[in-house]
């Protein structure tokens, strides 16, 4: 009996750290659970569900199946809901909707959303032809832009109004399992380990057309994989800096904070990466970019919000400590995940204007970016 209860447990254990390992491994375009409510509309005003998501200060989205809105700053809150404004809605939001609070403000391509001239492009890559939005610029610094885990081009949309007043040529990838991108043979994601090899394709693309330093920027997994081209690719030479925000450096920290995050212990995390490495043949010492700071010997700019409960604000702090003289690190309070531009979109901005100015040598821009809710004042 007990030797039958032990291979029970042994088999349970595994089966649930297969299924842990595939919300890491397995790629998931699906929709985001639409769990905000809408309970109330009027001018210029939407009443959402309380949460600790539509009580964070800053910009966000509100997508649903037809439509999408933009809500600004918070103008009221209670225990019935939390009033915000409303400044843009493409579609129809009524009461009684459930909408997801999403981090991406814009959606469409560069011209739709932002107004700005841009090209579609597709990178030569060893699975095929990735797609990628390209936005010109006047400078031969090209700021190449990578975003994260299940992600696609438009998530990182609101970096392009700063590095393009800033003069930075833009080229925002996918990477393999990105919808309309080439898939990785095991139709897995590698966590960095493979997808490295698709910016080093973006990164050689952008030095055959005229680019002659690189700026790379990295949200979540995105980090990861700008990471792995620090470590692994010789055309890391040619990188003048990296912007990276909520960065995955490490993902055994990643894990181990997850399972704390859900209430268990932290070495329950041991059979899930157990569960990855028999996956993907994962080499845990190189995903662990704290492992190797002298990869890192370039200007970082790094932000991470101290609400992040996907990757542990921990890690970015040991990274600022490891390389003082290397990384401008800011703590962005209020923020969840990747969300340090939205609690604050100006700051942000001017912190990525005045870091590339030092690092490009091009004087700072003063004008601001397009500011997609108005004026604080103005319903």
């Amino acid at each position: 009996m007990a030797v039958a209860a032990a291979v029970i447990l042994v088999a349970v254990g595994a089966a649930v750290s297969w299924h842990f390992s595939s919300e890491v491994l397995v790629p998931d375009h699906s929709a985001w659970p639409t769990e905000t409510a809408i309970d109330g509309v009027s001018p210029g005003r939407v009443l959402l569900s309380r949460s600790e998501a539509t009580q964070r200060p800053g910009l966000y989205g509100l997508d649903w199946p037809t439509g999408h809105a933009v809500v600004g700053e918070v103008l009221g809150s209670a225990p019935a809901g939390v009033t915000r404004r409303l400044c843009a809605v493409n579609g129809y939001l009524v009461a009684g909707m459930k909408v997801v609070f999403d981090h991406d403000v814009y959606v469409g391509n560069p011209g739709q959303s932002l107004g700005l001239a841009y090209s579609t492009v597709l990178v030569p890559d060893e699975l095929g032809p990735m797609p990628a939005w390209f936005i010109p610029g006047r400078t031969h610094t090209w700021a190449i832009v990578v975003h994260g885990i299940n992600g696609n081009l438009e998530g990182d949309l609101h970096l392009a109004p700063v590095l393009h007043r800033d003069g930075l040529p833009a080229l925002l990838i996918s990477y393999r399992d990105d919808l309309g991108a080439p898939k990785s043979p095991d139709g897995l994601h590698h966590m960095g380990l493979t997808e490295w090899r698709d910016l080093a394709a973006a990164a050689r693309y952008a030095l055959a057309h005229g680019a002659r330093r690189l700026i790379l920027i990295g949200t979540s997994m995105g980090g990861a994989i700008v990471a792995q081209f620090m470590e692994r690719s010789p055309l890391a030479a040619h990188v003048a800096g990296l912007i990276l925000d909520a960065p995955a450096l490490s993902w055994k920290a990643i894990l181990s904070f997850n399972a704390t995050e859900m209430g268990l212990p932290s070495f329950l995390a041991l059979p899930v990466e157990w569960a990855i490495g028999a996956r993907i043949d994962a080499d845990w010492s190189s995903l662990d970019a704290l492992a190797h700071p002298d990869d890192f010997h370039l200007p970082i700019l790094l932000f991470h919000g101290t609400e992040d409960r996907t990757v542990p604000i921990a890690t970015s702090d040991q990274l600022a400590k490891e390389l003082p003289g290397w990384v401008t690190y800011y703590r962005v309070p209020q923020a969840g995940h990747a969300e340090a531009w939205n609690v604050d979109p100006a700051l942000y901005e001017q912190r990525l204007t005045a870091f590339l100015s030092r690092v490009t040598g091009v004087p700072e821009t003063t004008s601001p970016s397009r500011e997609p809710c108005g004026s604080p004042e103005t319903p």
